[in-house]
């Protein structure tokens, strides 16, 4: 075969399936092989010095040598959020269906914002949107977007939200959340103009009470503002919490308002029982962000805003609101039949997300995820057994969620900063051992050792020696 111009940007057939198999193959090590290796390693600036002062590459190397340079110098110098002893943050344990979906998005190069463009993932998406809506225990006839992830899902529902109940007049807007609602969150209300806005609220056990905000509603309203939206968590990440849905969801009813749950972490757990228990009054809220790359095990980027009323999105956010002068789009106008899913969020062209959720969903089926979410499930409440039974471990916040929040306390030690400061030797020791890494948080105003248990590789075992771990480390403190 012809070797291709240098302009061309192009490989043989041939040297294009040596170097899918040699990237394969690492992939494919890397999945099976974390609980093999440290789960996390702190890097100082000084390792990757060659990294950034590399000079601009104007002539071509091995392709080859320069995924081993990857393999070697760069992937891993990450943490390993796959890994069975990683509990901190919210572990994304990704599965090799979904890393197929994004090689074939991405090698296919299609995008599904325009139905001429690419209109069979969007219909993937749409289906997937639909499926996801209805595990969730959404109405019939809710859909939804998929974004890059939490943040800007929650931008756009807040965007629609306001558009939905204020029009294009935001002023004297007012909405309602609580203090422990994720700061990504209150970065979107802040790039929407509406940071001012904000009403953030404090509750007992970190959830929001509703006849403190009936009382501010009522407040705004007769000062003359204009209450549109209160935003509701579904599990949030620090303590697994979720807010009084039924009742928000009644209170929003009688006021007009529009309820928002940002569910990016605990609302794929309404796909269970036990999960749907703890989520109830999720099917009344008007719409529910959902990200598949924490509790649904994807490869990042994917998150997805679900709506009651898909046309919401589409008023919101239709090309055709902004006037836009660029006839060549004029090409890519939907037929009634058809859909165009920018018209439906912040991006015009996106990445064929949903086809690795919708690959994994059909590869393994849906009661597997179903299985892999109570596995979690059940490590959260063996964890919180383990501290229960321990006399010198605190139970403070969980199990919710697949979170629970504990600290070491020895019998004599009293509540202060010496007893929060323990806390973060012990995570510091821990996390030094390399088998486990464990996040530290405030609960309640204590310094508390934060454990997230979603990973479906983990197993009661790798609990049980995390206990025994953070016991021995409380332990050598004296």
């Amino acid at each position: 075969m012809t070797e291709p111009a240098p302009h061309e940007l192009q490989l043989t057939a041939e040297r294009m399936r040596q170097l899918g198999h040699q990237v394969v193959d690492l992939v494919v090590d890397h999945l099976t092989g974390q609980r093999y290796r440290p789960v996390h390693r702190r890097v100082e600036p000084e390792e990757v010095d060659h990294l950034l002062t590399e000079t601009v590459p104007e002539d071509p190397s091995d392709p080859g040598g320069l995924v081993d340079f990857l393999a070697a110098e760069v992937l891993p110098r990450s943490l390993r959020l796959g890994h069975p002893g990683c509990f901190a943050f919210i572990p994304s344990a990704n599965n090799f269906l979904g890393v197929l979906g994004d090689l074939l998005a991405s090698g296919f190069n299609v995008s599904p914002g325009a139905w001429f463009v690419g209109a069979g993932p969007a219909a993937i998406e749409q289906v997937t949107a639909r499926w996801l809506a209805e595990l969730l225990g959404l109405p019939a006839g809710s859909g939804g977007v998929f974004t890059p992830g939490g943040t800007v899902a929650n931008l756009t529902a807040v965007a629609a939200a306001r558009h939905d109940r204020l029009g294009d007049d935001a002023t004297d807007a007012v909405l309602y959340c609580s203090d422990q609602t994720h700061p990504a969150v209150l970065r979107a209300c802040h790039v929407l103009g509406l940071g001012d806005s904000v009403r953030l609220l404090r509750g007992a056990d970190h959830r929001l009470d509703p006849a403190r905000v009936r009382r501010e509603v009522e407040s705004d309203r007769r000062a003359g503002r204009r209450p549109f939206l209160v935003l509701a968590n579904a599990g949030t990440t620090n303590t697994g919490s979720v807010d009084p849905l039924p009742e928000l969801a009644r209170l929003c009813h009688e006021h007009g308002l529009w309820l928002h749950v940002d569910g990016a972490h605990g609302a794929a757990a309404a796909m269970t029982t036990r999960g749907r228990a703890a989520l109830a009054g999720l099917a009344q809220a008007d719409s529910v962000v959902v990200d598949p790359h924490k509790w649904l095990f994807q490869p990042y980027e994917i998150g997805c805003l679900l709506v009651r009323d898909p046309a919401t999105l589409r008023r919101a956010f239709a090309l055709g609101r902004f006037r836009a002068r660029a006839g060549y789009l004029d090409l890519t106008r939907p037929s009634p039949d058809e859909v165009n899913l920018s018209d439906h969020g912040v991006q015009l062209t996106t990445s064929a997300r949903a086809l690795k959720l919708w690959l994994s969903f059909k590869g393994f089926g849906v009661t597997a995820f179903r299985a892999a979410i109570d596995h979690g499930l059940d490590l959260a409440e063996h964890a919180a057994a383990l501290v229960e039974h321990s006399d010198e471990l605190d139970l403070l916040a969980g199990p919710s969620l697949g979170i629970v929040c504990f600290r070491h306390r020895p019998r004599s030690a009293a509540d202060g900063p010496d007893l929060d400061a323990r806390q973060h030797h012990i995570a510091e020791a821990v996390n030094g051992g390399g088998r486990f890494l464990i996040a530290t948080t405030t609960v309640h105003g204590r310094r508390a050792l934060r454990l997230c248990t979603i990973n479906p590789r983990t197993t009661a075992a790798d609990v049980d020696r995390l206990v025994t771990d953070v016991l021995a480390a409380g332990r050598a403190l004296g």
